[in-house]
């Protein structure tokens, strides 16, 4: 399980050193991905993208997602691997696309982590929660 707040430093390769308590959920390989809904990145388990992949499959099939939706996604994702100092290599591309420079936020969301640039990560920090509670979930 992905929990907490890190805040990171990218070297000059665009690597970024994940935190040690999510190293073990990535060892084999990570799937990084644009998020369609916020300025981040997703990162993902194998595992997990697998499940998150079958459930936008049902999704498209039911029309409650477009095929371009699905498509968009499915070409942001970069298969990276965890190398033995427990960086990962973010792609220049997805990089690019959020801003990414030297400074990075990576939080835990459960199924998955997110990094952030920090202005970002900061002002929906900042934003009230006006959606849900968590009484919903717990």
């Amino acid at each position: 399980m992905f929990t907490g707040e890190h805040e990171r430093l990218l070297d000059e390769k665009g690597r970024l050193v994940l935190p040690p308590n999510f190293r073990r959920y990535l060892q084999e390989a990570a799937y990084i991905a644009k998020s369609l809904q916020a300025p981040c990145l997703m990162v993902y388990s194998a595992e997990e993208i697998e499940k998150v992949a079958e459930r936008l499959i049902e999704q498209v099939q039911a029309k409650k997602v477009t095929a371009d939706a699905q498509r968009r996604w499915s070409a942001s994702i970069s298969e990276v691997k965890t190398d033995t100092q427990g960086r990962i290599a973010i792609p220049t591309k997805l990089r690019d696309e959020i801003g990414l420079e030297r400074e990075a936020v990576v939080i835990g969301v459960i199924n998955r982590l997110e990094i952030w640039i920090p202005a970002e990560w900061n002002r929906v920090e900042g934003e009230p929660e006006n959606e849900l509670t968590e009484s919903v979930w717990l």
